[in-house]
């Protein structure tokens, strides 16, 4: 059953599993859920490899691949426009009738296949290298059937408002090389040439003809050094530029009256430091990404008033990464990281939909504010326990800071900051007639947090006072896994 439009924060301290999707008021004046509120889809995968040794510093590897994908998911939707499935309104006596309630699916068909390679060069010695590419190619069809309408009149069900098709082809080539300067210095490098060509044609569901033609050559290089200080200490540094396309949603829903949305690219430089001793070890990784052109959400709609991606010009991400590890005794371990950050896009301005002057927007310049979903803090921790032979314990902690779910940086609109800790007890025997038997029980949120990890939120104007529909998504109380595990 479906579960995507999450819970109105009006009702979240009151009725966490509140879920309205498929409701709706039989003849009879009573409320009714849907049952086939589902979600349908499936995939079919078939992969083939080779691996070959050519001689003794060269070997290469090869896969073809092919993925088959259909479904659909059904829906209850009610009071719906006749012309917004491309319906004409029925007449019934001296009545014109423009909405009812109606029974939709809306279907994916995709075929997806391609191929990936390798030439692998060890010379043993100091210089590795690899050259390889892959090629894919997809084919996707996208259309809505209506099979069921509360008012009908000489309507065929299913009935086909759209249909669009999509296909991609993704061609990379890239070399890379590991080269060992001296005993305790080494570099690598690697260099990246992609190409994507993206076609889509036909109308979307809501009749725009989203027709396009899009090309893409990027160059992703990285680059970086490696020090062996000594035995347990080392150092790292590093360079890369990545270059990522829009994705679907981001050129389907573009608004036609504006600049169609540009490739993202990402500036990454990165140091760290490592040691590793028979007890104790520790990572620490510094990081600052520079990003020209991200894409996100704005509050600005196309044409049609849906909501769109736009690049923003300048938003960064910084921070440090530290991992930790320690055997504290022969039967107690200790794992630890954290990660701290700050998530930036300078100079954001935000748009809000004006229902009184429709469709105008109001605009707001906010400087620099908050990437959306980037809690600046996030920490997990493990206790790993032995106590007895063959018995395991583990105690899994993790903390998760604010995040602000759109990119105003608002407190009205955020989640909270949560602490989840979850047990592992594992205990195994060893009889005659197999070669393991392995007891697990596993208790989730074992402290019962009521927590949300994602949400949306719309809002608007409207007769001057500010409006918002959102729905956040709460993650299950207490609950626990069981499981038996056989060896023969």
């Amino acid at each position: 059953y479906q579960a995507w439009e999450g819970i109105p924060s009006y009702i979240l301290d009151t009725n966490r599993t509140y879920n309205g999707l498929g409701a709706y008021i039989d003849l009879d004046g009573n409320l009714k859920y849907y049952e086939d509120q589902t979600d349908n889809y499936t995939q079919k995968h078939y992969q083939l490899y080779l691996v070959q040794e050519i001689s003794r510093n060269w070997s290469f590897n090869t896969a073809l691949h092919y993925t088959r994908g259909e479904g659909y998911y059904e829906e209850y939707r009610t009071g719906q426009s006749f012309s917004d499935y491309a319906l004409p309104d029925p007449v019934i006596g001296d009545d014109t009738l423009t909405s009812t309630d109606l029974i939709r699916r809306r279907w994916l068909e995709n075929d997806y296949f391609g191929m990936t390679f390798s030439f692998i060069h060890d010379s043993k010695r100091r210089l590795n290298a690899t050259i390889g590419g892959a090629f894919s190619y997809y084919d996707g069809d996208h259309f809505g059937d209506v099979i069921w309408s509360r008012i009908a009149t000489n309507y065929d069900f299913p009935h086909r408002w759209y249909e669009n098709t999509g296909i991609k082809t993704d061609l990379n080539l890239y070399t890379k090389a590991t080269w060992q300067i001296s005993n305790n210095l080494s570099a690598y490098g690697d260099l990246q040439y992609r190409r994507i060509d993206y076609r889509i044609n036909g109308p979307d569901n809501d009749f725009r003809d989203i027709t396009q033609s899009r090309l893409w050559n990027f160059f992703n290089p990285k680059a970086g050094l490696h020090y062996k200080i000594n035995s347990r200490n080392k150092a790292y540094l590093s360079f890369a530029i990545a270059n990522r396309e829009p994705n679907r949603s981001a050129l389907t829903d573009a608004n036609p009256a504006r600049p169609a949305p540009v490739h993202e690219t990402l500036y990454d430089v990165e140091a760290g430091y490592g040691f590793n001793s028979a007890r104790i070890s520790l990572e620490a990784n510094l990081y600052y990404m520079k990003y020209r052109n991200q894409l996100v959400l704005t509050g600005k709609i196309n044409d049609v008033g849906d909501p769109v991606l736009e690049n923003v010009p300048d938003s960064y991400r910084a921070g440090i990464e530290v991992s930790a590890g320690a055997r504290v005794t022969d039967w107690f371990n200790w794992n630890f990281n954290i990660a701290l950050s700050e998530n930036k896009i300078s100079d954001f301005t935000e748009y809000v939909d004006n229902w009184d002057e429709w469709p105008k927007q109001v605009e707001n310049n906010l400087g620099t504010t908050d990437i959306s979903f980037s809690p600046p803090v996030v920490m997990n921790n493990i206790l790993h326990f032995e106590p007895v032979e063959n018995l395991k314990l583990k105690v899994f902690t993790k903390y998760v800071g604010k995040q602000y779910i759109d990119n105003t940086s608002s407190e009205d609109r955020k989640l909270d900051p949560y602490f989840v800790n979850d047990v592992l007890i594992s205990y195994s025997i060893f009889p005659k007639f197999m070669e393991e038997i392995t007891i697990t029980l596993k208790v989730n949120n074992v402290l019962d947090e009521e927590h949300e990890t994602n949400a949306w939120v719309y809002r608007y104007y409207s007769e001057g006072a500010e409006g918002v529909y959102d729905g956040y998504f709460p993650q299950a109380g207490i609950n626990y896994l069981a499981g038996l595990t056989l060896r023969f």
